[in-house]
């Protein structure tokens, strides 16, 4: 139990910690770069991976929680993370109306290199919380995968699943 504590504690930190840091590297980078960046696009992609990362990181409190205290998931759990995760698809469908928009008035640049790769991060995490587990981090998280060859249900999907929620 001691160890997966510090599981949930490592990963609540780390999410919390990208959920800040990569905004602010990106913002120094983009503000110095030489062929630029579209800074609407490029800024609604670091929300979009924001949220997601803060998402992942209460999710984490919560598990450790529930874990310290031997108890289940607060009631509120499955409302909040089905609402986030309508959430998510809404941010997702602006932010790809965004680009179609960009494109078609202007067409492809280079400045809209990095805010699309980004923004492709963004919906790869959504599917790493919500639907399959995407990194595999661990030696155990390897083996799982070489032993069943695919990919492992996501920890919140589950616990959604679980507690009655709608994620899949």
């Amino acid at each position: 139990m001691h160890k997966l504590m510090n599981r949930f504690n490592y990963l609540r930190r780390m999410e919390a910690f990208a959920a800040l840091a990569l905004p602010l590297v990106f913002i120094m980078d983009w503000r110095k770069s030489e062929s630029g960046v579209h800074w609407p696009l490029g800024l609604s992609a670091l929300l979009s991976v924001s949220y997601l990362l803060l998402q992942g990181s209460l999710y984490w409190q919560l598990k450790h929680n529930a874990l310290s205290a031997a108890a289940p998931l607060p009631g509120y759990f499955d409302r909040l993370f089905n609402a986030f995760k309508a959430s998510n698809l809404l941010l997702f469908a602006g932010v790809t109306i965004g680009f179609i928009v960009q494109i078609v008035n202007a067409g492809w640049s280079s400045k809209l290199a990095w805010p699309l790769g980004i923004f492709l991060f963004a919906v790869l995490e959504h599917i790493n919380y919500y639907h399959y587990q995407l990194m595999y981090d661990t030696s155990a998280s390897v083996r799982y995968l070489l032993r069943n060859r695919r990919l492992r249900k996501a920890a919140l999907g589950v616990d959604l699943n679980r507690r009655g929620g709608r994620s899949a």
